[in-house]
């Protein structure tokens, strides 16, 4: 049967390799417009990170607002760490770095001066052992807030009543480690007896967990209140503390929370800001 097609055979191959041809160009060009698209968004993205970020800044060295801000922290997922290869666009606020230096060598003191001096929001967490009708943790994120204008410094209160040191590093990560905190504040109770002659392996032991954080660590003591028992593990806090210069906070015959926030600031050798 007469074909009645209207080219040979020939010209209908180079016909369909010709369309296979402006195809395969339309489709590289539809990627390197998504692509110019996709890096375009991403400027943006970070323009609107940095400006941002200075708000923020421009708002913690401002003057108290008076009540808790929550905190923005991000995930701190790196391009290179995401199985896709895809960008974070999340707000960093946390940007703490311990630095190279032995945790054990680092100046506490001098931390905290840096943090408090500095425009970023800072958390703290207090963990450990609850003092009996105390609530100071809260006194002291007023004063943060109020006397040392740092309304967007967070500060996360996860004491339990009679509980001992050994259910915080049982627990770390959910009592500390998920809140990213720059300054932990352990504090220790009487509770702290039933541990008994383990006392001192298992707080250095936690000590050596927090600093591995990346935080500031600060040891509260407990009143031994005539309690033997109690006096050597508070000779063993300070021998700790002083062998690697963590600021101990030496609650001995404290009457109420603001005075053991007062031996808190003291002992941290806080600075009011200049009017």
């Amino acid at each position: 049967m007469t074909s009645h097609s209207s080219f040979p055979l020939g010209d209908s191959g180079r016909s369909r390799r010709r369309l296979l041809v402006i195809q395969a160009a339309a489709e590289e060009e539809e990627k390197r417009a998504r692509k110019l698209a996709r890096t375009a968004q991403r400027a943006a993205d970070s323009d609107q990170k940095e400006r941002a970020g200075k708000d923020l800044a421009g708002v913690q060295t401002g003057e108290a607002v008076g009540r808790a801000v929550p905190e923005l922290i991000g995930d701190g997922t790196s391009a290179e760490g995401n199985p896709d290869g895809s960008e974070n666009d999340t707000l960093q606020l946390r940007t703490f770095d311990p630095g190279d230096d032995d945790p054990d060598r680092k100046d506490v003191l001098e931390t905290i001066r840096e943090l408090m001096s500095g425009p970023r929001p800072a958390t703290w967490v207090f963990c450990g052992d609850e003092p009996v009708e105390t609530a100071f943790p809260n006194q002291f994120a007023a004063e943060l807030r109020t006397t040392y204008r740092r309304p967007l410094d967070v500060v996360v209160n996860t004491l339990v009543p009679d509980s001992p040191i050994k259910m915080v590093l049982e627990h770390l990560e959910w009592q500390v480690g998920r809140f990213h905190p720059d300054v932990v504040n352990l504090v220790i109770g009487s509770t702290t007896a039933s541990t008994g002659p383990g006392f001192a392996a298992t707080l250095t032991t936690l000590v050596d967990r927090l600093q591995e954080l990346g935080a500031a660590v600060v040891i509260h003591a407990p009143d031994p209140d005539g309690s033997d028992e109690l006096q050597i593990q508070v000779d063993e806090i300070r021998e700790l503390a002083g062998g690697r210069a963590i600021p101990m906070v030496d609650h001995a015959g404290a009457d109420g929370d603001q005075q053991r926030v007062d031996r808190l600031c003291k002992a941290l050798k806080l600075q009011r800001p200049v009017s």
